[in-house]
C-alpha cells in the first residue's frame, strides 16, 4: 500500500466529522479505514460487541472474535485474517478494528490505524457537543415558542381575535370590578336570530364576517363607557355602566332595531335579528351569577319569539333549573329505554277500517308516575310536547327520530305479514329533514326491516316545509328518490304557498284539528275543509282530517270527501299488543 500522510488523515477527518450523529461517523470512519488499509473487515467495537462492521455480517464478527489478545480471525468463506485494533476516546470508548488477508499490519500501517481511531475519538467528542449544544438551543427555542404562545393565548383569552371585543374572561373581570362599586350596573345578553342559516347557506367565512359586522353595530349603540363582549359562537353580552334595567330596556330595543338592518355579506343582503336578556345588579352580587341571569332573561326571550326583550325575574331560576334537569334527563332517556311508542290507527271514513298507523313516541320518564297499558295517554308518560321542542333545540331530535325510525318499521314489518296491507305514518323533524344522514337512515329501516318503500310516509309540519321551501324541495326529493310517501301534517296553520305545495312532491295532507275544534262544525269551518279537500283532489293528493272528537264530526267530514281521519272518537292511540285486534274488523260505522 502507499505511504499514509497527513493528506489522508486530513480528509478520514473531514469525512468522519461531516455526519451530525455517532453512528454515522462511525459508519464513515470503517468504510474509510477498511478501505485506506486495503482490509477485507472493519468494524468499530463498544465493550465486548460490535457496533458496525464492513465486509462482514456484525453478527457473525461479533460471535466469530476472540475473547482475548488475538492476531488472528476465522469467517466463514474467508481465508485466516490478520487483525489490529486501536482504542479511541480520552477514556477508552471504543476500538477501531480492521481485518485482512495475507500480511499483516506493518507498523507504519498500524500508526495510521491508531491515528484514524484518535481522530474518530475527536470527531465523537465533537459530535456529542453539537449534539448538545443544538438540544440545548432547540430547547430555548422551545421555551420560548411556549412562552409566546403563552402570551398569545392569554391576549386571545381577554380579546376576541375575530371581532376585537373583550371575551368572556375579560367582560366577567370589568363586571366584577363594576360590581364593586355602588352604581346600578344592568347587564345585556344577546342572542343572534337566524345566525345558523346565514353560516350553513353562505359558509362559515361569511359567517365569520357577520360576526365583525355585528359587532361594529353593537359598539355604535353604546356609550364610552358601557362596555360589549363576544361571549362566544353567536352570542354578545354589554355591560351598562350606571344604569338600572328600566334604562337599559330601551339601549336593548336599540340594538334589535341596529340588528334588523340588513348586512350585505359575500355580495348580497342578509337579515337576522337579536334576542336580549337584561339583568341588574349592584354592589354584592357575583358577576357569574349576573351574566348567568341574563342568559336566563335571553332564553326566555328566544321562547317568546325573536326579536324580544325580557327583564330577569327570580322566578325564571326554578323554570332554568328545570330546564336543566329535563335536559340532563332527555339526554339519558335514550340510553335507558324510556321512550315508548304508541299507534294511532287511520281510519278509512267510508268503511270505519284502520288503513294505517302513526307512530306516536311517549317518554317513560321516572318519577312521573306508572305507566298504564292499553290506551294513551298513559299515567306517567310525558307526552310529546313536553319534551321534543327541547330535543329539536338541543339536537337531540335527530338520535330520537332515529330510534322512532327504526323502533316503528320494525313492529310495522310484523303487523304487514297479518296486515299486508298496513301503513305507517311517522313524524319527521326539521332538523331531521335538514340531517345529510337521514335519506341514509330510511334507507337503511327499508332494508333491516325489509318494509316496502310505498309502507311508510314521512309527516312534517307546513311550518318546517314553509320556512325554507326551496331548501325542502331539495331535501325531500331524496326522499322522494326511495320510494316513501310524504305527508304535509297541521295542514292550515302555517302561511303556504300554493306554489310551493304544487312543487313540493307529498302525497298526503293532513288537515289540521283546529278547523273542527267544535263539537259541531259551523259553516265556515265546513267552507275551509272543502276548500282543502277540492286542492288535495286537484292536486292528487290524500286527505286525513286530524281531531275527529265526534260523531257529528264524523259525519261531516265523511260528506266532505275527506279520505281519513284520525281522532278520540275514530280510536285512540293504542299500545303496540292492540293494534293487531282494531285491524281485525271495522271500528267505527
Amino acid at each position: 500500500m502507499n505511504h499514509w500522510s497527513t493528506h489522508q488523515l486530513t480528509e478520514f477527518f473531514a469525512a468522519v466529522c461531516s455526519p451530525q450523529d455517532e453512528r454515522s461517523a462511525i459508519t464513515v470512519a470503517v468504510e474509510r479505514a477498511a478501505e485506506v488499509l486495503e482490509a477485507e473487515v472493519g468494524a468499530v467495537l463498544r465493550g465486548d460487541r460490535v457496533e458496525v462492521a464492513r465486509g462482514v455480517d456484525r453478527d457473525l464478527l461479533d460471535g466469530a472474535l476472540p475473547s482475548g489478545p488475538a492476531s488472528q480471525l476465522s469467517l466463514p468463506g474467508l481465508d485466516d485474517l490478520n487483525i489490529w485494533s486501536a482504542r479511541f476516546g480520552a477514556e477508552p470508548r471504543g476500538s477501531l478494528l480492521v481485518a485482512r488477508a495475507g500480511e499483516p499490519l506493518d507498523p507504519e500501517e498500524r500508526q495510521l490505524l491508531q491515528a484514524m481511531a484518535q481522530t474518530l475519538g475527536l470527531a465523537l467528542d465533537n459530535i456529542a457537543l453539537l449534539t448538545a449544544e443544538r438540544r440545548l438551543r432547540e430547547e430555548r427555542e422551545r421555551e420560548a415558542a411556549e412562552r409566546l404562545a403563552l402570551v398569545q393565548s392569554l391576549r386571545e383569552a381577554r380579546h376576541d381575535s375575530l371581532t376585537g371585543l373583550p371575551t368572556r374572561v375579560l367582560f366577567l373581570e370589568i363586571l366584577a370590578q363594576k360590581l364593586c362599586e355602588p352604581a346600578p350596573t344592568s347587564v345585556l345578553f344577546v342572542d343572534l336570530d337566524r345566525f345558523k342559516a346565514v353560516n350553513d347557506s353562505l359558509g362559515h367565512r361569511a359567517g365569520d364576517d357577520l360576526l365583525g359586522h355585528v359587532a361594529a353595530r353593537i359598539r355604535d349603540c353604546l356609550r364610552p363607557v358601557d362596555t360589549g363582549a363576544r361571549i362566544g359562537g353567536d352570542e354578545f353580552a354589554v355591560l351598562l355602566d350606571d344604569t338600572g334595567p328600566e334604562h337599559a330596556v330601551p339601549v336593548a330595543w336599540r340594538l334589535i332595531e341596529a340588528l334588523r338592518r340588513p348586512f350585505r355579506i359575500a355580495g348580497r343582503d342578509v337579515f337576522i335579528g337579536a334576542s336580549i336578556g337584561i339583568a341588574a345588579g349592584t354592589t354584592g352580587f357575583d358577576a357569574d351569577d349576573l351574566l348567568g341571569n341574563a342568559d336566563v332573561a335571553m332564553y326566555r326571550a328566544k321562547k317568546d319569539g325573536p326579536g324580544k326583550v325580557v327583564v330577569f325575574e327570580p322566578a325564571m331560576h326554578a323554570e332554568a333549573l328545570a330546564r336543566l334537569t329535563l335536559t340532563a334527563d332527555l339526554k339519558h332517556a335514550l340510553a335507558a329505554d324510556q321512550f315508548r311508542l304508541l299507534y294511532q290507527p287511520l281510519i278509512h271514513l267510508d268503511s270505519g277500517r284502520a288503513t294505517g298507523v302513526e307512530a306516536l313516541i311517549r317518554w317513560a320518564r321516572p318519577g312521573s308516575g306508572s305507566p298504564a297499558a292499553a290506551f294513551a295517554p298513559p299515567a306517567g308518560f310525558v307526552p310529546p310536547a313536553g319534551f321534543l321542542p327541547l330535543a329539536e333545540e338541543n339536537g337531540m331530535i335527530t338520535d330520537i327520530g332515529r330510534w322512532v325510525l327504526r323502533t316503528a318499521g320494525a313492529q310495522a314489518a310484523e303487523w304487514r305479514r297479518v296486515f299486508p296491507e298496513l301503513t305507517l305514518n311517522v313524524n319527521v323533524s326539521g332538523r331531521q329533514l335538514t340531517d345529510p344522514q337521514f335519506a341514509a337512515d330510511v334507507e337503511r329501516t327499508l332494508t333491516d326491516t325489509g318494509l316496502p318503500a310505498a309502507a311508510i310516509t314521512l309527516e312534517l309540519t307546513e311550518s318546517v316545509l314553509m320556512s325554507d321551501p326551496r331548501t325542502a324541495v331539495a331535501c325531500l326529493a331524496d326522499l322522494r328518490d326511495l320510494g316513501v310517501g310524504l305527508a304535509i301534517d297541521d295542514f292550515g296553520t302555517g302561511y303556504s304557498s300554493l306554489s310551493y305545495l304544487q312543487r313540493l312532491p307529498v302525497d298526503e295532507l293532513k288537515i289540521d284539528r283546529a278547523f273542527i275544534s267544535r263539537a259541531e262544525p259551523t259553516a265556515a269551518d265546513l267552507a275551509v275543509i272543502r276548500t282543502v279537500v277540492e286542492l288535495a283532489r286537484t292536486l292528487k293528493l290524500r286527505t286525513v282530517v286530524e281531531g275527529v272528537e265526534t260523531g257529528e264530526q264524523h259525519a261531516a267530514m265523511r260528506e266532505l270527501g275527506c279520505d281519513h281521519g284520525q281522532g278520540y272518537h275514530l280510536c285512540r292511540p293504542l299500545a303496540p299488543e292492540n293494534i293487531p285486534a282494531a285491524f281485525a274488523q271495522p271500528l267505527v260505522v
